[in-house]
């Protein structure tokens, strides 16, 4: 659900991002959070469960989530791929360079 947040979480209202946030992120209780925003703890939960189904739709949607985990698999694959070539000893050192230049691309992709 954290994830979806991320890519999500703005799409929300403002009170569901808010108690997504302070019952996720910084572990208040259902009872914290409504006096935090002078609501019962029954809309609380009525504003987590409408978050979680907003950000599971979003997600079923747009699938930004899964393309982005399905992106970082794969670039983890090549960062992979790009180790052995390194570690290859049929291959010159100027190939070994050029391969070194890639792989400091691709994990600074992993970095974005």
């Amino acid at each position: 659900m954290n994830l979806l947040f991320d890519f999500y979480g703005s799409l929300l209202t403002q009170k569901q991002a808010a108690c997504f946030t302070m019952r996720f992120v910084h572990d208040y209780s259902l009872t914290e959070i409504a006096a935090h925003l002078g609501n019962s703890p029954q809309a609380v939960v009525d504003f987590l469960k409408r978050a979680e189904n907003g950000l599971k739709q979003y997600e079923k949607h747009l699938k930004l989530v899964r393309k982005f985990q399905e992106m970082q698999s794969a670039v983890e694959n090549i960062s992979a791929d790009l180790n052995a070539l390194i570690r290859d000893n049929n291959i010159g050192e100027s190939e070994k360079e050029t391969v070194c230049r890639i792989k400091n691309s691709v994990d600074n992709l992993m970095l974005i």
